[in-house]
């Protein structure tokens, strides 16, 4: 009787434990594919209806990939954008006693796409994090993406951040 239960324990954990499948995403003209073995944990309309925010994050237990997508339907300056995400993150409570040390804006780019960038470091719960905050105007949005992993999965992350990079577009013929 115990092997039976044990044979079935492991049979439920190994299905339960299938990968996510790779995902498009489209919504106001922006879209991008979320990798197999990453998924989109939480996505919203903000309030008033005055843009969208969602997350992908690598799946499994021990993952630390997270990228972020902010917009909003205005056109706010990019560097008071990013001053708000820098004072949004220092206020959060896993931000706050966690070493945050954020570096100088310089000029970037995602996927053809120029960006004011910041690029930080972060340790939570002793472990030490990477992180880099995109900035940017794109057909009557001021967008925001964030890319956060652990220094220690940088290697198993970056297929995954490569592949929504590079099929991030925005519809130029969307005129909201």
């Amino acid at each position: 009787m115990k092997h039976i239960l044990f044979t079935v324990l492991i049979f439920g954990v190994l299905f339960s434990c299938k990968e996510s499948s790779e995902m498009e995403f489209e919504k106001d003209g922006i879209s991008f594919t979320s990798p197999a073995s990453w998924k989109i944990t939480d996505q919203e309309t903000m309030s008033n209806n005055a843009g969208y925010f969602l997350s992908v994050e690598r799946d499994g237990f021990s993952s630390s990939g997270l990228l972020t997508l902010t917009w909003v339907y205005d056109s706010l300056d990019l560097s008071y954008w990013l001053d708000l995400y820098k004072e949004g993150f220092m206020a959060q409570f896993v931000y706050k006693n966690s070493d945050l040390i954020f570096e100088a804006p310089v000029s970037d780019v995602f996927n053809n796409y120029n960006t004011i960038a910041v690029n930080y470091t972060v340790s939570i719960l002793g472990v030490e994090h990477e992180g880099l905050i995109h900035v940017f105007h794109g057909y009557n949005k001021t967008i925001a993406i964030v890319k956060q992993e652990a220094i220690e999965d940088k290697d198993n992350n970056r297929v995954g951040f490569d592949i929504i990079e590079q099929s991030f577009s925005l519809d130029e013929n969307l005129i909201e």
